[in-house]
């Protein structure tokens, strides 16, 4: 057991198995509370330069700013759906082209 310990001072060796990553929950939560947070920031801005302006438009308008700028972070970190695991439905020639599809014998 004591071989399997680094030198004082010497770096450990890296693990055999990789950390596994965050369960579906954890993604959830954390796209939740970014669209809460966005929306709670720039309300929050929007609502002091509502006392500071004495308007009354700048709230909505920081919320919904906050929402949309927190559904952009969302796309952004997490990324679209992977595409489905099935092949293509059309072939492609080498130059990248679409071939045509094919028909039987005697068919146009």
């Amino acid at each position: 057991m004591a071989e399997k310990d680094p030198a004082h001072g010497d770096s450990r060796p890296r693990p055999v198995n990789p950390a596994r990553g965050g369960s579906g929950a954890d993604t959830g939560w954390s796209v939740i509370g970014t669209m809460l947070s966005g929306m709670a920031v720039w309300g929050g801005a929007g609502w002091l330069l509502d006392r500071w302006l004495d308007i009354k438009v700048f709230l909505p308008v920081g919320i919904i700013f906050g929402m949309a700028v927190s559904i952009y972070l969302v796309v952004v970190k997490y990324g679209a759906a992977p595409p489905p695991s099935g092949g293509q439905r059309t072939s492609t020639t080498p130059g990248g082209r679409r071939s045509r599809p094919r028909t039987q014998k005697g068919q146009r």
